[in-house]
C-alpha cells in the first residue's frame, strides 16, 4: 500500500518509480502552475426521481448529497485522485474529506462558514447525508451564538497589524509547505481536504471554474451551477428534454494523469446514472466492476 513511514497530515508518501511524476512538483512548484480544467454535465434523469423516492428514508436528502457521495465513491474506486503535494512530494490520503462553504441565509449580509466532514470509503449514502447534515446543523447553530473555531482563528489573524500579519501568514505558509502545521490548526480549517465543493447555482450564478488554494492540500475544486434543460435529438429523430447539472472542476495535474482523472469522473457519472449504487457502501472488491460499468448515454 506504500511506505507509511513518511507521513504528513492525513496522508502517507507515495514512492514513485516514474521520474516525470517525481520531477513535476519541482517543475511546477505551485498548484496554480498545474491547474487543469474539466467541464462536465451530469445527467439528472435518474437522480431527481431517486431523491423523491428516498427523501423519507434518508431525511434531508438533496442534490449536493449525491455530489458528495459520488466523490466519495470516486475516491474509493480511484484513490489516486485523493492525493496531494506537500514539500514537493506526493502523498495519499487515508480518508475522504470534503469541504464546503455554507450560508446562514440568502441575504447579502448573511453569515457564512465552512464544513469539512470526513468520510470512510465504505460509507453509504445515508451515512454521508447524516455526516453532512450533522456538521451543517452544528456550524449554523454556532453562527447564531459565538463564531466557530475557524471563524475565531480568522478573527484573531485580522486583529494582527498588517506589517506583522504578512510575516505570520508567510510563516504559516512555510510550515504548511513542509507539512509541519500543528494538527489543531489543520483540524480548524477547510483547506486540508481532498475536495472542495461550491454550489454557485444556489445563489443564482452560472457555473464557474474556481481556482485551487496554495495554502492547504486540496487538489480538486468542484463547482456546481444552475441546473439546465437541454432538448436532445435521438437516433430515431425524436426529441427528448433532459435536465443536467453543469459542473466545472479544477484539479492539480501533478497528483495523477488525465487517464486517471477520466476514470474517476466516469465513476461520478455512473453514480448519477445509477444513484441506487450509493445506497450500499463501497467495497474494495467492487472497484473493477465500478470502473468497467459505463454510465448510460
Amino acid at each position: 500500500m506504500g511506505n507509511k513511514q513518511k507521513r504528513v497530515y492525513d496522508g502517507y508518501m507515495v514512492p514513485s518509480a516514474d521520474p516525470v511524476v517525481f520531477l513535476m512538483p519541482y517543475i511546477m512548484p505551485r498548484r496554480t502552475d498545474s491547474e487543469t480544467f474539466i467541464d462536465l454535465d451530469l445527467d439528472l434523469s435518474k437522480v431527481a426521481p431517486f431523491i423523491r423516492e428516498h427523501k423519507k428514508d434518508i431525511p434531508g436528502l438533496n442534490l449536493y448529497h449525491i455530489v458528495f457521495a459520488s466523490l466519495v465513491r470516486a475516491a474509493s474506486t480511484v484513490p489516486e485522485i485523493n492525493r496531494f503535494i506537500c514539500g514537493n512530494r506526493l502523498y495519499q490520503r487515508e480518508n475522504v474529506r470534503i469541504s464546503m462553504m455554507i450560508k446562514k441565509n440568502m441575504r447579502i449580509d448573511g453569515k457564512e462558514t465552512s464544513i469539512f466532514p470526513t468520510f470512510a470509503p465504505t460509507d453509504t449514502l445515508a451515512e454521508i447525508v447524516a455526516h453532512i447534515n450533522h456538521d451543517a446543523d452544528e456550524a449554523l447553530a454556532e453562527l447564531d451564538g459565538d463564531s466557530n473555531d475557524f471563524d475565531k482563528l480568522t478573527g484573531v489573524l485580522t486583529r494582527i497589524p498588517p506589517f506583522l500579519l504578512r510575516g505570520v501568514v508567510g510563516f504559516l505558509m512555510w510550515m504548511d509547505r513542509h507539512g509541519k502545521l500543528p494538527k489543531k490548526l489543520v483540524d480548524l480549517q477547510p483547506f486540508h481536504s481532498g475536495f472542495f465543493v461550491t454550489n454557485v447555482g444556489s445563489i443564482g450564478l452560472p457555473v464557474i471554474f474556481h481556482h485551487l488554494y496554495e495554502f492547504g492540500t486540496t487538489s480538486v475544486f468542484l463547482a456546481m451551477g444552475r441546473k439546465k434543460t437541454v432538448n436532445e435529438v435521438q437516433a430515431d429523430g425524436s426529441v427528448v428534454t433532459k435536465r443536467y447539472l453543469p459542473v466545472k472542476v479544477v484539479v492539480d495535474d501533478r497528483i495523477c494523469d488525465g487517464f486517471t482523472y477520466s476514470r474517476a469522473f466516469k465513476v461520478v457519472a455512473r453514480c448519477f446514472a445509477h444513484p441506487e449504487v450509493l445506497l450500499e457502501g463501497f467495497q474494495p472488491k467492487d472497484a473493477a466492476a465500478e470502473e468497467a460499468a459505463e454510465p448510460e448515454e
